[in-house]
């Protein structure tokens, strides 16, 4: 695989493992969870999006299409994603930028050039290189090459996984990757049919990295009266005593993300309650009364 789809290159990041780190954001993942936060990621092809904050009416890109699937609404142009979805050509029609391309094509020099400018940085605070998505894992030879570059200058390398592995990639990635952050997105498998689209299950992919001795940190997405059930807490303290490769657990609360361009969906996407502080003290006791160490919030770790 010579070049990768990436949606977006996030330097100085603190959130995707230790230290100041550079996350490279894979598109492509064939998982569907409504409460996903870039839902620009699930394709696994460059997409077109349309911002219409920016249109002032002037009806460019509807002549550059003959009139298919864009109308003027309020002198605003009106796209439907669904026909538009891989009309790339209008992003160079429209004089307001009103369409731009989600998803760029980077040769494996080109993403370790973005990488190495922040070396100094990595090497001060313990950090790295993070790669995530979408669903980094479906890239992997690609990433296999960036990873044995940045390997060179001795980088510090986590990947993110979801847990969906049906091509049996991630024994080929222990090799290389240091860290893995691996999501727990529900505890009952009707929970992931109906909100995640597969349903999944963790410890297949925590023995692969048990054997290979690779840490691992788990991420917890909480969505209110969705998968914040007595069941998930079960699981979490379960699968925290069963495997010592888990070094940390990190809840995250759900919040809603609403971005102003529009793009084809490929997921059922809905927004859902945010937690209240209220909520999310009733999620630390649940990880109090189970005893689960090392869990931490929002930053803060939650004290047995």
């Amino acid at each position: 695989m010579t070049k990768g789809l990436i949606f977006d290159i996030q330097r100085f990041s603190l959130n995707d493992g230790p230290g100041i780190r550079t996350t490279v954001f894979f598109k492509g993942c064939g998982l569907r969870c409504a409460w996903c936060h870039n839902p620009e990621s699930i394709a696994s092809y460059q997409q077109l999006s349309y911002d219409s904050t920016r249109c002032d009416g002037c009806q460019k890109c509807m002549v550059a299409v003959g009139g298919k699937g864009i109308s003027i609404l309020n002198q605003k142009a009106v796209v439907d994603m669904d026909i538009h979805d891989r009309t790339l050509e209008l992003v160079g029609v429209c004089p307001q930028n009103c369409f731009r391309v989600l998803g760029d094509e980077k040769t494996v020099d080109e993403i370790v050039n973005v990488v190495l400018k922040d070396l100094d940085y990595y090497r001060e605070s313990h950090g790295g290189v993070t790669f995530s998505g979408g669903e980094a894992l479906n890239q992997w030879p690609f990433i296999e090459s960036v990873a044995k570059k940045l390997k060179e200058h001795g980088l510090h390398l986590t990947l993110d996984i979801s847990g969906y592995d049906p091509a049996g990639l991630l024994s080929l990635t222990t090799d290389l990757i240091d860290l893995y952050l691996l999501d727990l997105k529900a505890s009952d498998h009707k929970i992931y049919k109906t909100f995640v689209g597969q349903s999944l299950d963790p410890k297949q992919m925590l023995e692969i990295l048990k054997k290979a001795n690779k840490p691992v940190i788990l991420r917890c997405p909480l969505i209110p009266d969705i998968n914040d059930d007595p069941g998930y807490f079960d699981l979490l303290a379960k699968l925290v005593d069963e495997y010592d490769n888990i070094i940390e657990t990190n809840v995250l609360p759900y919040h809603k993300l609403r971005k102003n361009q529009s793009f084809k969906l490929l997921n059922d996407r809905q927004f859902f309650s945010e937690p209240d502080s209220i909520r999310k003290e009733i999620w630390a006791r649940e990880i109090r009364d189970r005893k689960i160490r090392n869990v931490w919030m929002e930053n803060s770790e939650i004290l047995l």
